[in-house]
């Protein structure tokens, strides 16, 4: 993970270049930029592994109070997760791509898409015995 905070505009510069530059030698590496819409996108993170940023996601929803809201479900609709799609991939997926929007980051060559991806809390029922 990356913290980036020099405003929406700035951040965005930031990705494109990071991305454009990365140089991880991963078959496919998936990309995320990550911002808070009450905060305007002054802060933003960078993620390259999906583990990390859901992690990253449950943490934040703990330390930011998020399991105290009377609507669990959308405690997190704030967080908006843009996820980068390599243009083969929005080529060969057009249905599931279908609603990803084309940005100006080129790597290797290859033009890159973005898509939303909405952050999911899903609460969990724990079924046990009161017998300790």
């Amino acid at each position: 993970m990356k913290t980036l905070d020099l405003g929406l505009k700035s951040n965005w510069q930031a990705f494109k270049e990071f991305v454009e530059s990365h140089e991880k030698q991963k078959y496919s590496t998936t990309y995320y930029f990550v911002v808070k819409d009450d905060d305007y996108g002054d802060e933003a993170k960078i993620f390259t592994d999906h583990d990390e940023l859901d992690k990253w996601l449950s943490q934040s929803f703990w330390d930011w109070g998020r399991y105290d809201r009377s609507n669990l479900e959308g405690s997190m609709d704030d967080i908006r997760v843009w996820m980068l799609i390599p243009e083969r991939e929005v080529n060969r997926l057009k249905s599931l791509y279908e609603s990803s929007k084309q940005t100006s980051i080129v790597r290797k060559g290859e033009r890159y898409f973005r898509k939303l991806i909405p952050v999911s809390v899903e609460p969990t029922v724990i079924v046990s015995t009161n017998w300790y």
